[in-house]
């Protein structure tokens, strides 16, 4: 007899990891302070609604947030790429 689970990660219920949470959170925090400042309200809001958009659950595989995908891609664009070249000669084999 096998006692499976679904998953190895932290959740909070359903959809919500840890990691949403360390992420989340402090994204709160500075949207309140940068609220807190007349002159940078409109700024906060912009931030706002980018933290908003980078917590959204999208489908690529299970429970993936957008900010996960768009470190998967900065980690693409920016890794160390080697390339190797060689050069055959004919008639050998």
């Amino acid at each position: 007899m096998y006692i499976t689970i679904k998953s190895i990660k932290k959740t909070l219920g359903k959809y919500i990891e840890y990691l949403d949470l360390y992420i989340g959170l402090p994204a709160l925090f500075i949207f309140l302070f940068l609220f807190s400042f007349i002159s940078f309200r409109f700024f906060s809001f912009i931030y706002l609604s980018v933290a908003v958009f980078m917590m959204l659950p999208i489908n690529l595989s299970k429970k993936n947030r957008m900010y996960k995908v768009i470190i998967l891609v900065f980690n693409y664009l920016f890794k160390s790429k080697e390339y190797s070249y060689f050069k055959t000669q004919k008639g050998s084999d």
